[in-house]
């Protein structure tokens, strides 16, 4: 055993208790060597301490990791129009995280987990896709919240702040997909349905396939719900009764003389009769067709929800028309407007004004006139510019000899006033 792995005090203890008298030349050699021994066992043992230091520190950041909370799941957000801008928020380091602001364009993907806040700009549309085929389809101006993402319970919240979300939601069994407002919880399994934030007290729900159950957020009526079937909606409204009414129909197509339009809300036309067609999205139940409340047509709604109706204007005027779903219940949805002016006068002047005589100077000539306020003026079948008192100019090219100008004033129903005469050109 050398001296180096000798304990010192071991050593001199033992030296201690024999009845030894070194000569002094040993007493200086053996002092020499505990001087040199005493120097050299910091060097070799200082690597003890700072190997159970980094090994403890090791143990403390696997045990830090193994802490760490993890993204249960994720959803794919598409950005399909406009922009949108997600608020996010990650898991970094046992109870540190990181968190930033994404802004996305059009085309863009961004992986959404539980937490994140989604913004669509006013002209944005999107959707987000989850796990197990859900998607939720959002409309401009919508912001909502991903609360709860957890794919092995099949469980999805999300929380809608504004705008509106249409959802469609494959039917899997032991599925859980909510969509909640301020107002009211909506939940499903199986379903296609819309939300539409209206304010913080008005949530509107319509149920487009299977069925949706409502439950009003109002702790004073005892958060009472509802189940809203197919082809239903209800405007869940703090501090009123839930009421499950037909969903209002869609006006989608006009027919006139035969030919198809897209309807709007204000329709002028100057043929009397008008077929008003759209769709229901409950297939069952009739259309009604009410004029200032007095029915004046009704169809069975076909299979697919489509319809057809017919009114015929008694005499030139407006009239206000309201198309509603009864369903086979006897209950009534909310009118879908429609504004119809019958017009078959045409515009009652169209003055030429210049030029005064046929005979014309010159290889052009200006041709003033005046007609009704807001028609539509053509010369020879070119729109001329009118102001807002219905006069007008333009300057034409004229042939050598004899021109024919045909002008027409139309009015909004599509009557016209036609004036021709001949020009000639010397």
């Amino acid at each position: 055993m050398s001296l180096e792995s000798v304990n010192v005090e071991e050593l001199l203890r033992a030296l201690a208790r024999e009845d030894v008298h070194p000569c002094p030349a040993f007493r200086v050699q053996l002092t020499e060597r505990l001087i040199a021994v005493m120097a050299a066992r910091p060097r070799v043992l200082w690597w003890h301490p700072v190997l159970a230091g980094a090994t403890l520190l090791l143990l403390l950041a696997a045990l830090g990791w193994l802490l760490t909370p993890r993204v249960t799941g994720w959803a794919t957000l598409v950005v399909e129009r406009g922009e949108a801008q997600v608020t996010w928020q990650r898991p970094a380091y046992f109870r540190w995280s990181r968190s930033g602001a994404s802004s996305l364009p059009a085309g863009a993907e961004f992986s959404l987990a539980e937490g994140d806040q989604v913004a669509l700009s006013r002209d944005g549309r999107g959707k987000i896709v989850f796990p197990d085929g859900e998607q939720l389809r959002l409309m401009g101006e919508t912001v909502l919240v991903l609360g709860e993402l957890d794919p092995s319970r099949r469980v999805i919240r999300v929380h809608l702040l504004a705008g509106e979300a249409q959802a469609e939601v494959p039917p899997l069994p032991g599925r859980l997909f909510e969509v909640g407002t301020d107002a009211a919880a909506i939940h499903v399994r199986g379903t296609a349905f819309r939300t539409r934030v209206i304010g913080p007290d008005h949530t509107y729900s319509a149920t487009d396939a299977g069925t949706t159950r409502v439950t009003l957020l109002d702790p004073a009526q005892g958060y009472p719900s509802v189940e809203v079937p197919e082809g239903y909606e209800i405007d869940a409204i703090i501090g009123q009764p839930l009421q499950v009414r037909p969903q209002r129909p869609r006006i989608d197509r006009l027919v006139l003389g035969g030919t198809e339009v897209a309807a709007e809300d204000r329709v002028v036309s100057n043929l009397a009769e008008v077929n008003i067609c759209g769709k229901a999205v409950q297939g069952q139940g009739n259309a009604v067709l009410l004029l200032e409340g007095r029915e004046v047509d009704r169809l069975p709604v076909s299979p697919d929800g489509d319809f057809c109706l017919r009114f015929r204007a008694p005499s030139e005027g407006a009239y206000a028309l309201c198309v509603a779903i009864e369903a086979p219940d006897g209950m009534r949805s909310p009118c879908s407007s429609l504004s119809y002016r019958y017009d078959a006068t045409p515009p009652s002047y169209l003055r030429l004004l210049e030029p005064l005589a046929p005979e014309v100077f010159g290889e052009t000539v200006v041709l003033r006139g005046e007609t009704e306020p807001g028609a539509q003026v053509r010369l020879n079948g070119k729109p001329v510019p009118v102001d807002p008192a219905g006069g007008f100019a333009m300057e034409w090219a004229l042939q050598p000899g004899e021109n024919r100008i045909r002008l027409e004033a139309c009015d909004e129903a599509g009557n016209c006033t036609r004036l021709e005469f001949v020009l000639i050109r010397q």
